[in-house]
């Protein structure tokens, strides 16, 4: 798969990367790894043998054939530096999805929403159909406890991202786009340059295309590179009916080219109904039993991050999602609106500061459907601050709209403002790409011990 032995990969606790690692580790390559932060996703690669380091370690490069590092890290990264001093060839992530690919049979999805969750349920559906395929996840696969694994089908199921151009290396055999909205746009030179790259990918796969028409983004990509459609809309080469759905999941009927199967989803909302119909769609047509694919979608747990219960304490239900997007978080406090007995509190931590400014109006609007709001300060990941971008343009702007909302600045002050106001019967909902994620261990404890 790659002409290497020995990897070390720079930033290898990403999900992305991790999973990657995985993969490889599972073949019979040496892996190695560094990241900058500890966590859950060193501990699972430190489990399987590979060894990892936090932090910048240069000397690690010694003996690798090879050094891989994640597309968010900098060109001036001490390891790659060592790297190219000693003569080591040095890869980006894009670089060795290309090289793992092109030996692979591969189908995944891509989109601005929905893309790890509808690779996800294709894998669910896959194994349904009684085969094993390797994955690369954007996050744990609930059912299999990973985001990474080396089935013993030749079949790569891979989340294919538009983030750093990444996509346009895959080879690919078959894909589902999800929707196309503006985001990542620091990696392309506008709207028009995001939408000809998704229209590009989509015309050199190698197989079958499935774009959702409900979306005007996928569907101009249908369009264009003529792939086949899927939907709710009369038009759809495979159309979703008789859509319900209650806070157990959703159900409809999907018809297509020679097909008619009802669908169970154990995950409620209307855009995982979605997701489901194109995973299934693009298994239809690669020639799958679709009743068998069909059965795999009411056994899918969900992803890490999506929609994820991380419990009920005290009577309060706890949920965290990866939603970072205007569209996400809607959609997001939609889907608990309906799951909400007593009040919805929406914990919102905006990430990057280029997208909180982008965006904050827009995420002000998404949010205040939400009976109480609680916004805190921007994560910035890669990003340097920005002069009055904060969080507060996002609370502001939920504010503007009627919601109650409070603007707590330090994250790490969250567990103990929820603490002290939510009831038996609300329902915390966290949002964001960073640290967020970390404010349900913090709560539950403090939770359970109120009196």
């Amino acid at each position: 798969m790659i002409p290497f032995d020995r990897i070390h990969i720079v930033g290898i606790g990403g999900a992305g990367m991790s999973a990657i690692a995985k993969i490889l580790n599972g073949s019979g390559h040496t892996v190695t790894g560094t990241d900058l932060r500890a966590g859950p996703g060193m501990d699972a690669l430190s489990d399987l043998g590979i060894h990892v380091a936090v932090g910048h370690h240069p000397e690690m490069t010694a003996g690798a054939d090879l050094v891989v590092a994640s597309s968010a890290v900098p060109d001036y990264d001490e390891e790659l530096a060592e790297a190219a001093r000693t003569g080591i060839p040095t890869w980006r992530r894009p670089e060795l999805l290309e090289a793992i690919t092109s030996g692979t049979p591969t189908i995944g999805a891509t989109g601005t929403h929905g893309k790890t969750t509808t690779t996800a349920m294709l894998v669910t559906a896959l194994r349904a159909c009684g085969r094993d395929p390797s994955f690369v996840l954007g996050g744990e696969l609930t059912e299999a406890g990973t985001n990474g694994h080396l089935g013993s089908d030749e079949l790569l199921v891979l989340e294919a991202d538009e983030a750093f151009r990444t996509f346009e290396s895959l080879h690919l055999t078959g894909l589902v786009v999800t929707n196309v909205e503006p985001e990542h746009l620091s990696h392309f030179g506008g709207e028009e340059e995001l939408l000809a790259s998704f229209v590009h990918v989509s015309r050199s796969v190698e197989g079958p295309v499935l774009a959702c028409s409900d979306d005007a983004g996928s569907a101009s990509v249908a369009v264009q590179s003529g792939a086949s459609t899927y939907g709710t809309t009369e038009s759809a080469d495979w159309r979703l009916s008789d859509l319900s759905g209650d806070a157990k999941g959703s159900s409809f009927r999907l018809r297509g080219p020679g097909a008619d199967v009802p669908v169970r989803v154990s995950r409620p909302g209307r855009h995982i109904a979605l997701n489901a119909a194109g995973a299934l769609a693009l298994l239809g047509e690669l020639g799958f039993d679709l009743a068998e694919a069909a059965s795999g979608m009411e056994g899918f747990r969900g992803v890490g991050r999506r929609w994820e219960h991380r419990g009920t304490v005290s009577g309060v239900d706890l949920y965290d999602d990866y939603a970072h997007h205007p569209t996400e978080v809607a959609a997001t406090v939609e889907m608990a609106s309906a799951v909400a007995v007593g009040r919805l509190w929406a914990v919102f931590q905006p990430h990057l500061y280029s997208r909180t400014k982008r965006f904050s109006s827009e995420f002000g609007g998404a949010l205040a459907r939400a009976d109480v709001v609680v916004v805190t300060d921007v994560y910035g990941a890669r990003e340097e601050p920005v002069p009055g971008v904060t969080g507060e343009l996002v609370s502001d702007a939920a504010r503007e709209r009627g919601a109650e909302v409070h603007y707590v600045q330090r994250r790490s002050d969250l567990a103990e403002f929820l603490a002290e106001r939510v009831a038996p019967g609300d329902l915390v909902l966290s949002m964001g790409a960073g640290d967020i994620t970390l404010l349900h261990a913090e709560l539950a404890p403090r939770l359970g011990t109120r009196t």
